[in-house]
């Protein structure tokens, strides 16, 4: 097991985070969205698109590549625990299930609300609330995990058998 490959949470942190900024682009023409109509399909769309999008794009590209944009830029991969070889596609899913679980546990109820009333921010501020909860513990537990295990592997990484190195 080569050691001088696994990575620092800090490396972690920061792809996280320009994962996250190829993203806000799209938040900016959700705004406009939610401000222009009222139109029930296009907003529950346009949130399915947003709830989806980074989920499909961390699969895909782990499986892929192995690695997302923003775990390029930081110099770090997603390999097998074994660090043999690349994720499987199910590993993939697995390192995001939890956010799979609730973006369609938050889109169900999302469109329950939006079937209820027309005050699209009451509605959007009801789902945030909602989905943002189960979020904010997960992350808390995620970094618990990474900061309690010498190899630094947060839970989504034990979920899926795999494990974060330096490139």
């Amino acid at each position: 097991m080569d050691t001088r490959k696994y990575r620092t949470g800090l490396k972690r942190l920061g792809a996280a985070l320009l994962d996250g900024i190829i993203f806000i682009p799209f938040l900016f023409i959700g705004q406009w969205i939610y401000k222009t109509t009222n139109n029930t399909s296009l907003l529950f769309t346009w949130t399915t698109f947003l709830v989806f999008a980074p989920i499909i794009y961390s699969v895909f590209l782990h499986y892929k590549y192995g690695q997302t944009y923003g775990k390029w830029v930081a110099g770090v991969k997603v390999l097998d625990v074994g660090e043999t070889r690349k994720l499987t596609f199910r590993q993939s899913l697995y390192r995001e299930s939890f956010y799979l679980l609730v973006a369609t546990v938050g889109l169900i109820y999302y469109g329950v609300l939006l079937t209820q009333t027309t005050e699209q921010e009451m509605v959007l501020n009801e789902y945030y609330s909602f989905s943002d909860n189960p979020i904010f513990w997960w992350t808390l537990i995620e970094l618990i995990t990474m900061l309690t295990n010498s190899r630094r592997r947060a839970l989504h990484d034990f979920i899926a058998k795999s494990i974060v190195v330096r490139t």
